[in-house]
């Protein structure tokens, strides 16, 4: 929590009231005066980075332990942000679960990077486990950040430019802290997030299996599952354990003994969901062998009826796995079984 000597050294605060300054849940900045504070610095032409956070999954902390243990992970979310950014910047509450960050220390690429890696490392505020009430939850965000005024010249592109980073962290997989960078972000479209965002993805999912051809309808799906869930491998196994590579674009036998065949997910659920490859340890022993050996930290496997399931997995990240990709891809399992039965 901030003390009125943390936030005296800054002009902007001298003389406030910290009851209209503070959070009253979490002890750092509220949003009004975050933001506020942001704009007087853009006023001021001082050099700074502007960084949003978003709590991965945070609804499913309140869901499953009540709304008194989200209030306690954000507490301890809000105090090791407070730590990590000692005098190089402040924190703020944007609302809900998400958190602002003004890195005061540099706006350059390299130290903003690092300043991330650092709280997202063993000893940072996130991407950490968290006890509460006996409990064990393991905490991960996504960061979108942009400089001023490398990357905006006033508050407003700032914080649009800050807003497609996130978002560009929220399609990767969340879990990650995204730097602003023109070549590569400029083109992204936030207005595309949300609901409606997932209707009009299972509205193409509809529209690309209806109209596409069996010989080449999994082919097709497929692409286009790769290119708005953003995968690090995704694979169709047939039934007879051929297996169809979508990122290569070719087939290949998987073998008698492989890990992930429709039998041995026979047992499963439509759609197998694992951010901890160990959770399955006890009921597919040899695939979470499999999982280990090779470093797959989180995968998805989707039963597409009796023909076959969609792959997915990350080798590189502990994704979680957001809700509106579940649903999209269990639809698209249920329509193409549908498809394919029609044959």
């Amino acid at each position: 929590m901030y003390t009125k000597e943390d936030l005296q050294k800054y002009d902007y605060f001298n003389g406030a009231d910290l009851t209209f300054v503070l959070d009253s849940l979490t002890g750092v900045i509220s949003r009004q005066y975050i933001l506020d504070f942001a704009r007087k610095l853009v006023e001021k032409n001082v050099p700074f980075a502007m960084c949003m956070m978003d709590l991965d999954n945070f609804k499913y902390i309140n869901d499953s332990y009540g709304h008194s243990a989200g209030d306690t992970c954000l507490k301890m979310i809000a105090d090791g942000l407070i730590r990590c950014t000692g005098d190089e910047g402040l924190v703020g509450r944007f609302g809900g679960d998400e958190f602002i960050v003004l890195y005061l220390k540099s706006n350059s690429y390299e130290d903003v990077h690092a300043f991330w890696a650092k709280t997202f490392g063993d000893t940072g505020a996130v991407r950490r486990s968290i006890y509460i009430d006996n409990v064990r939850v393991f905490v991960t965000a996504t960061v979108g950040s942009a400089s001023f005024p490398k990357d905006a010249d006033n508050y407003n592109d700032l914080f649009m430019k800050m807003d497609k980073a996130l978002y560009r962290g929220k399609s990767k997989g969340r879990n990650c802290y995204i730097v602003y960078v023109h070549e590569k972000h400029k083109d992204i479209v936030v207005s595309e997030r949300g609901t409606n965002s997932l209707l009009s993805k299972i509205y193409d999912v509809k529209s690309i299996i209806n109209t596409t051809s069996n010989d080449v309808v999994i082919a097709r799906t497929l692409e286009y599952i790769d290119r708005v869930v953003h995968p690090a491998k995704i694979f169709y196994v047939y039934k007879d354990n051929n297996v169809f590579d979508v990122k290569e674009n070719k087939e290949y036998f998987y073998g008698k003994n492989a890990y992930f065949t429709l039998d041995k997910m026979a047992g499963s659920k439509d759609v197998l969901p694992s951010s901890n490859p160990k959770e399955i340890k006890d009921k597919y022993p040899d695939t979470s062998e499999y999982l280990d050996k090779n470093r797959i930290h989180a995968f998805v496997a989707v039963r597409v009826g009796k023909h076959g399931f969609i792959l997915l997995y990350e080798n590189a990240v502990t994704r979680m796995w957001q809700d509106y990709d579940l649903v999209l891809l269990e639809v698209t399992g249920t329509l193409l079984g549908y498809k394919l039965d029609q044959k």
